[in-house]
């Protein structure tokens, strides 16, 4: 059966059914049992359990501090899950995780519909399938963030325009057809979420195809008054009521800070050399990036024959060219890099893989290529498996049970099978192959395998360790609790937004010394350096301290060995 649909012409209903099953299958797994993440997660699922418990729709604050990076349309929407599905105090992190698998489910179906709009409907399939499997689009579809949601919106800006190109008749000013509504309105949605990416990427496609073609193909029907209007109205009200609450603010920090800053300098500790989201790209795009090299080197070829750039298939492949080279070139000039600024190009790239797998199955081509894509899909999927197996036996503290190994090995099996069928020109069995490898991979990886790293879930031991000696969070009422240099944000999430982090704790005031308050403090950081401040200030104070428990670990946020030791302020004998 699953040979058939990769085979056969496939129904509109079938593909749905298989695209939905498949996306749920490999986002799901995890979603509950895994941790909420540091720094990015944390802060958002946090800034959005603020506005649930404080009903302030329109500020967005982590703590005490405001949180102007991103307009609120993502808190919205995990608001609106915890509203839906729980209680701000339950923090409930899958939950707040339920938007990135609509997102990453969105995502895939738009895929789908372009790709039978452009490439026909088993080609579309085929990409649809590998965006769904693609390493970036299910990690971003286990995390609370706005990435698997924009690139929701972007997809569904990629199929409207993919849709509107096949029928140049227009209408007016006044009607449009569905594809300029939905263009518009996600596009309108996608500044709600994260301000002008989707745009820029929108600008910088049309602005390519126009240079490229010399013509609009139906382009113009985009320009329609009502539409246009919906897309304002969807993020213009949260817009302006945002700049008049902070009088301006917001839009200076976002803009000129968040996306200015990261335009012209690297911030948060994140440069990379131009060329660092291709040679992400085999891992980021895995396992479909077994096909990238024999993708492109069709795409070249057809757009390149003379005799054919009128033809339909040439039309689909530059709107797919567009809409990922000029997006790519912005992202690699970037000083600021990180590996999900290519995932709203992933859709086009997908559809790049599903058009080149009809081509190879009925054509033996590509020989070079597909020996070089063979062998760098089977060196990325033994450094994933590797990855695992080390995770699993150096921070699980239980080892590596023999069945986890078992299904490990039998992933192995299934790459080493797709490496060597690509080599063969069998590109039924490699698509197969990888996708089934893929499958258990994540399943085993966010299923299994990371929600059982204890030696990595630094928060969630210090909050069972409170559970366990009987002392109430500060979320439900109990004493302060200050960290003085374990800061992560997931502190924050966990134990309520009263938590004291870092600077905002004055040792030299007496406050800090009330009995019954508690620190957590890192004894291993900078060689302890904070562990004699705070015996100096306990001194000066005339305080005690009582060890209540200690936890040991990896913070992976800055790759540091902590020993966390959480310390009672008690009366002196």
């Amino acid at each position: 059966m699953i040979r058939a649909l990769l085979t056969s012409p496939i129904s509109q209903s079938k593909a749905i059914f298989v695209l939905v099953i498949l996306t749920l299958l490999v986002t799901l797994p995890g979603l509950a049992s895994l941790s909420v993440l540091d720094r990015d997660e944390a802060r958002y699922a946090q800034a959005s359990v603020q506005m649930a418990e404080s009903g302030d729709y329109l500020n967005i604050r982590f703590q005490d501090e405001a949180r102007n990076k991103k307009p609120a349309g993502i808190y919205w929407l995990q608001v609106a899950a915890i509203k839906t599905f729980s209680a701000p105090e339950t923090r409930n992190i899958w939950v707040q995780r339920l938007p990135s698998v609509l997102g990453a489910l969105l995502a895939v179906l738009a895929t789908y519909f372009a790709g039978a709009k452009l490439i026909g409907r088993q080609a579309g399939f085929i990409g649809a399938v590998t965006l769904a499997l693609s390493m970036m689009m299910i990690f971003e579809g286990h995390i609370a963030k706005t990435d698997a949601v924009l690139c929701a919106m972007g997809a569904l800006c990629f199929s409207a325009i993919a849709h509107i190109r096949t029928e140049t008749a227009g209408l007016s000013l006044w009607k449009a057809r569905p594809a300029v509504w939905i263009f518009w309105v996600a596009l309108g949605f996608s500044i709600l979420i994260k301000g002008p990416v989707i745009p820029t990427l929108v600008a910088l496609s049309m602005g390519t195809l126009l240079l490229w073609e010399r013509r609009g193909y139906g382009m113009r029907q985009f320009v329609n008054i009502p539409a246009i209007a919906a897309c304002f109205i969807i993020f213009l009200p949260w817009a302006i009521a945002i700049g008049i609450e902070t009088n301006g603010a917001f839009f200076t920090e976002s803009l000129g800070h968040d996306l200015g800053g990261k335009m012209v300098s690297a911030q948060e500790s994140h440069p990379g050399p131009f060329g660092y989201h291709l040679a992400l790209l085999s891992v980021t795009f895995w396992p479909g990036s077994i096909f990238l090299l024999p993708a492109f080197a069709l795409a070249i070829r057809t757009v390149g024959r003379s005799g054919h750039k009128t033809s339909d298939l040439a039309k689909a492949v530059r709107l797919c060219l567009a809409w990922i080279l000029p997006y790519w070139i912005l992202i690699e000039v970037m000083p600021t890099k990180l590996p999900h600024y290519s995932l709203p190009v992933f859709p086009a790239l997908a559809l790049l893989v599903g058009m080149v797998f009809t081509h190879l199955v009925a054509i033996k081509d590509f020989k070079i290529l597909r020996f070089i894509n063979g062998s760098l899909f089977l060196i990325v999927s033994a450094g994933l498996l590797y990855g695992l197996v080390y995770a699993q036996a150096v921070f699980s503290g239980t080892g590596l049970p023999t069945s986890l190994l078992l299904t490990l090995c039998l992933a192995g099996v299934l790459a080493l099978l797709a490496g060597f069928a690509i080599w063969s020109n069998a590109i039924q069995l490699s698509f197969l192959s990888a996708g089934l490898c893929a499958i258990i991979l994540n399943i085993t990886a966010y299923g299994v395998i990371l929600p059982s790293l204890t030696s990595l879930r630094l928060t969630d031991q210090l909050e069972a360790g409170f559970r366990e000696y009987n002392i109430p969070l500060p979320r439900e009422g109990g004493p302060l609790v200050q960290a003085i240099n374990f800061t992560e944000p997931s502190l924050v999430y966990r134990f309520g937004k009263d938590i004291r982090l870092g600077d905002q704790i004055d040792l030299n005031s007496p406050e800090t010394w009330r009995v019954g308050q508690l620190f957590i403090l890192d004894t291993l950081h900078k060689k302890g350096a904070a562990l004699e401040r705070l015996r100096d200030a306990k001194n000066a104070q005339g305080a005690c301290l009582d060890l209540r428990f200690s936890v040991e670990g990896l913070n992976y946020s800055r790759g540091d060995t902590v020993d966390l030791r959480v310390l009672e302020i008690v009366p002196c004998d």
